[in-house]
């Protein structure tokens, strides 16, 4: 049996036009999905150091920045010392306790130690261990 002509052409076509939209709309999707999932972060003139070269296990529970004058920021926004004890508490709660809370900590370079010693020995008196300062290699500065 013979097929008609409007039948051969009818299975010869192949409508790519589908693929076409899933393909652009997985593009965008991942697309948002990596800028937001990046870590917003102060700026803050971090300590000259070469830092450690060990890979972390994963990104940080929370990236505090230390300005300059002081205070505390996380994501950008000011937080009090208060606040922010609030917050870690509520994390070791969550995380099933101290020892799976992670917390960078990015002092600026001109910030005075006393507020970085005073956040280190609250973290210390909640048990959590897991703590690093954010540093700039001197290296990579020209």
């Amino acid at each position: 049996m013979k097929l008609a002509t409007s039948q051969r052409e009818r299975v010869a076509r192949f409508d790519l036009t589908p693929m076409i939209d899933v393909t652009l709309q997985l593009i965008i999707f991942f697309m948002f999905s990596s800028q937001l999932g990046q870590i917003t972060a102060a700026e803050v003139d971090l300590p000259l150091e070469p830092g450690e070269k060990a890979v972390d296990r994963g990104p940080p529970s929370f990236v505090l920045d230390i300005s300059h004058e002081g205070g505390l920021m996380i994501e950008g926004r000011p937080i009090s010392q208060a606040r922010f004890l609030r917050l870690v508490d509520a994390e070791i709660a969550r995380a099933g306790g101290p020892d799976n809370v992670s917390i960078l900590v990015r002092p600026d370079r001109a910030a005075q130690a006393g507020v970085l010693n005073q956040m280190a020995l609250e973290l210390r008196s909640r048990g959590v261990r897991r703590w690093k300062i954010g540093t700039t290699d001197p290296a990579g500065v020209r």
